[in-house]
């Protein structure tokens, strides 16, 4: 059974609208920071906020980064052991493995909901933004990183291969 193409497409859709959201995220950082520093030195001047948005907007990148490496299958990995393994063993360790990391997400969805619900009303120190607006990225880019461990998941049962584009899980 292979895979539909339209499934492919939306993950190919859903990623690059990340990448651009993060690639936004990285201009604006890099405009803020050169921006902070002419003013700071140049004019002894600062944008009121301008750390906390850089600090904010790297939280987010930092999350949605880490699924959209996930979902290009650019993640750290070994594959010492699995490149010692047959061709036909590798789906099953390279599923497991993406078992593995969306219970290890699933799990820190569970505890933030609870932890962003105790401590999400405080406000940031100078923007004076609910926490939770920051906090809530966890369980998103958590979600997020399930989403394409599923999908990995599902194109290695439907494929069979599972093996990323070297040919290594």
């Amino acid at each position: 059974m292979k895979k539909t193409k339209g499934f492919s497409a939306a993950f190919e859709i859903l990623s690059a609208v990340l990448e651009v959201a993060i690639t936004v995220f990285f201009f604006a950082i890099l405009a803020l920071t050169i921006v902070l520093v002419i003013l700071r030195y140049g004019f002894n001047e600062t944008i009121i906020g301008g750390n906390e948005v850089m600090e904010y907007l790297f939280i987010y990148t930092t999350a949605i980064g880490a699924a959209v490496a996930l979902g290009r299958r650019e993640h750290i990995k070994i594959t010492w052991f699995v490149d010692k393994l047959s061709r036909r063993a590798r789906p099953f360790v390279d599923v497991l493995g993406f078992l593995f990391i969306a219970f290890i997400n699933a799990v820190m969805i569970v505890y933030s909901i609870p932890w962003i619900r105790t401590v999400g009303g405080f406000e940031s120190p100078v923007l004076r933004l609910p926490n939770r607006t920051i906090q809530l990225i966890i369980p998103i880019g958590c979600g997020l990183v399930i989403l394409y461990c599923l999908y990995h998941i599902l194109n290695a049962i439907t494929d069979g291969s599972g093996t990323s584009k070297e040919g290594t899980a």
